[in-house]
């Protein structure tokens, strides 16, 4: 094999391999953007809990018989309020927002006063959500639209 030769074979060993490098960045980078998005008219309408877990502490996980029992539920409506009920009651309600990831909630206290959060989306699609709180209390509630 000729040096002219030798030359042709390493450029175009070259080129394959940052044709390869180039490839794997673009998949990696689509794989890490591909979180769950959302805005406030996607989270329209009432969602029934089927699934509460507590994935950082010893509280019990909730099972879709409860729930259902209880009618849990989280209900977003159009003016960008929300109301979550347990037991025929509203357990908290309030106003939201959404983007991206994030739901951010304001909630309206008894005493007038209110307390801001956020429910971090990990999985969303037409008819089921996921959703969680962080920190060292943290719940990750499983519902489905009615």
């Amino acid at each position: 094999m000729n040096q002219w030769s030798q030359t042709q074979n390493i450029a175009s060993l070259q080129n394959h391999m940052k044709t390869k490098l180039l490839l794997l960045l673009t998949c990696t980078s689509f794989i890490l953007s591909c979180k769950p998005s959302v805005n406030s008219a996607g989270l329209y309408g009432k969602w029934d809990y089927i699934k509460i877990e507590h994935p950082t502490h010893d509280r019990p996980d909730i099972a879709a018989a409860e729930l259902k029992q209880q009618g849990a539920s989280i209900e977003f409506l159009k003016d960008n309020t929300f109301v979550i009920m347990w037991g025929g009651n509203a357990l908290s309600k309030g106003k939201f927002t959404a983007a991206g990831d994030k739901i951010q909630i304001n909630e309206s206290l008894p005493d007038g006063t209110t307390r801001s959060f956020a429910f971090y989306i990990t999985k969303i699609s037409d008819t089921e959500i996921t959703f969680e709180t962080k920190g060292s209390e943290n719940s990750r509630v499983t519902a489905v639209k009615e």
